[in-house]
């Protein structure tokens, strides 16, 4: 056990924000949530040749073709949607932390569809506004709110450690 309870199993989709690596942590221990896996980790981790030049070529261009941009967002709705509520169901996952960059407007476009099918397939659905690169348009204090808020008024629960639900984080890297 990571933390001293077992609240949720989450799945991490959407590109997270790259400043903030501590939060997959600081759910587990503020709120109880288990992040199971995230997006970027879902894709082909064949190994490349280190014997065969030619074969390498292949393995390189099939990891090209799997590399997470173009394997979740090209192709829209079976990559974005009917992937994830897949990796719900084995993985057992209650919930999803959907990341939403503020420049990303394929998300922002699905919103309502991610939504609707979290309701239909009896997934929480929590969404963390971010800025992919730069902490000063959204600091990793509004990323804690979007789930502050959301455990404390859809789901009424209270955090396993109520010091980490806020705190002062202005000398973080």
């Amino acid at each position: 056990m990571l933390a001293k309870e077992y609240r949720h199993r989450a799945v991490i989709w959407g590109v997270q924000s790259q400043f903030y690596t501590d939060f997959v942590a600081w759910l587990l221990n503020c709120w109880g949530i288990l992040p199971l896996f995230d997006m970027l980790t879902m894709v082909s981790l064949d190994p490349i040749s280190e014997d065969d030049k030619e074969q390498a070529y292949y393995d390189m261009a099939h990891q090209y073709e799997n590399m997470i941009m173009r394997n979740r967002t090209h192709g829209g709705y079976e990559v974005l949607l009917d992937a994830l509520w897949r990796y719900c169901e084995e993985f057992n996952a209650d919930m999803v932390i959907l990341w939403e960059h503020i420049a990303c407007k394929a998300l922002d476009g699905m919103h309502g569809m991610f939504e609707e099918q979290a309701r239909a397939h009896g997934i929480k659905l929590v969404w963390v506004n971010h800025d992919l690169y730069d902490p000063r348009v959204i600091p990793r204090k509004n990323l804690r709110q979007d789930v502050n808020r959301y455990m404390r008024s859809v789901l009424r629960e209270e955090p396993l450690d109520p010091t980490l639900e806020d705190y002062d984080d202005t000398n973080l890297w």
